[in-house]
């Protein structure tokens, strides 16, 4: 049973922290093939990370570099 009064340290003294300096609060849906789904799956294993590790990087990398053709 829950203790009554809930837990005062929730959330301040009991955090996660994942090393990164923002926190993670958006989120975006995307539609795949299943074979591209394991696919990445594969990978991530290969990589020793998540999935959705593998698909910030692959954002991020996008990213960088339509703003580095922009700029030139």
């Amino acid at each position: 049973m829950a203790r009554p009064g809930g837990n005062p340290d929730f959330g301040i003294k009991y955090r996660f922290d994942y090393g990164r300096d923002e926190p993670l609060s958006e989120q975006v849906k995307v539609l795949m093939h299943p074979q591209m789904k394991q696919h990445l799956k594969n990978l991530a294993d290969l990589e020793k990370c998540t999935v959705p590790d593998l698909i910030r990087e692959a954002i991020e990398q996008y990213l960088v570099a339509k703003q580095t053709t922009k700029v030139s």
